[in-house]
């Protein structure tokens, strides 16, 4: 069975990092189908170069042709919003393989990255432990940025940890001077870091350098795609996602080193990955690319993946996921706690009560030494 993919990932602009791993995580997975006779993909690229404008113009151009039904890409929840009208119009269906912020729930989306309760719970849970008292929020100036650090803000809240100063970062902007000089003078034990792209590198040499001393620094979308950019700087850096290159399987690990941009496997690569490969056996038993029976073959049962065990809930469209927390060194990521197995995704954190060091919980963290 052959069927045309629509790939919209910005390999280009300022975030090109997660986007070039996202895209070979694609190209990976689609040369793996063809070589196991699953399916054979033709691939329909475009490249918005991180322009918001673009994705819309970009996906409405791929949709209107009539041959693709299915995306796989957006990297931002920007861009995802912007294709969501263009989806609906033409009743087709975002694969999303990228962690994000959690409160959303539509029919054109499966959403395969992380949602809230698997990184940004776990990483506070993570830090209830540390004995960290003032917080500094910082962030790119886009929904990611606001809606990561409102929850940071709450839960943080919560444990009793006094939040000092919250700033937001232009996407693609370098100038961190006054995250800095407020982080200077306010002294907090821990910075709660959502940027991306080339602000979050500059904010990290920046930060290195502090004469005061650099606090511990945590967040919910470092990768491995990041890794050669912050060189050194990003070390001690403790992170959550639902993957992280030491968990891969080894056959993988090594296809993938090969694949991607940086030699490195990261989230976006590997869910990436998964996506497209979910997609195409849900089509080949559907036998059908019908947007609506492919969604229903791929919900109707687990699916061994990459990623691990995962189940795409039929009513939140969401992939069951295995939270992790993990830290750099070395320029390496090494995994601190992991949950022992996939935990149902929770968009709208309706599972959530109370401080977070007595949340409900049925698969508490392990630790992995």
């Amino acid at each position: 069975m052959n069927f045309d993919l629509g790939l919209i990932f910005s390999t280009t602009g300022p975030y090109a990092a997660l986007g070039q791993a996202a895209r070979a995580g694609a190209a990976l997975a689609i040369a793996d189908l063809a070589r196991e006779g699953v399916v054979r993909i033709t691939a329909v690229e475009r490249d918005p170069a991180g322009r918001p404008e673009a994705y819309e113009e970009m996906s409405e151009d791929l949709l209107s042709r009539g041959r693709v039904r299915h995306i796989v890409g957006a990297i931002t929840s920007w861009s995802r919003k912007d294709l969501i009208p263009v989806l609906e119009r033409h009743g087709a269906l975002l694969w999303y393989p990228c962690p994000y912020e959690g409160f959303e729930i539509n029919d054109h989306v499966v959403y395969m990255g992380a949602a809230p309760n698997h990184h940004m719970i776990p990483l506070v849970r993570h830090l209830a432990g540390t004995g960290v008292r003032r917080a500094y929020l910082l962030g790119s100036n886009y929904v990611w940025g606001w809606e990561t650090l409102r929850l940071a803000r709450e839960q943080l809240a919560l444990l009793g940890i006094e939040i000092l100063g919250e700033r937001y970062v232009p996407l693609g902007s370098t100038d961190c001077a006054l995250a800095m000089q407020e982080i200077a003078d306010g002294g907090p034990d821990v910075v709660v870091n959502s940027l991306i792209g080339p602000s979050n590198a500059a904010f990290l040499a920046q930060l290195s350098a502090l004469e005061s001393g650099r606090p511990l620094v945590v967040s919910c979308n470092q990768s491995e795609a990041d890794l050669d950019t912050l060189g050194a700087h990003g070390d001690g850096l403790v992170a959550a996602g639902s993957y992280f290159e030491p968990l891969g399987p080894p056959a993988f690990r090594k296809a993938a080193q090969a694949a991607s941009p940086n030699g490195r496997v990261s989230s976006f690569l590997a869910t990436t990955y998964a996506s497209v490969r979910l997609l195409a056996e849900a089509i080949a038993e559907a036998g059908t690319d019908d947007p609506r029976q492919v969604f229903r073959a791929a919900s109707a049962r687990p699916h061994r993946t990459v990623l691990g065990e995962i189940r795409i809930d039929p009513t939140t469209r969401h992939a069951s996921l295995t939270p992790h927390v993990a830290r750099i060194s070395g320029r390496r990521f090494e995994i601190l706690h992991s949950a022992p197995g996939p935990v149902a995704a929770d968009p709208y954190l309706t599972q959530l009560s109370g401080a977070p060091r007595t949340l409900p919980d049925p698969r508490p963290l392990r630790i992995v030494k």
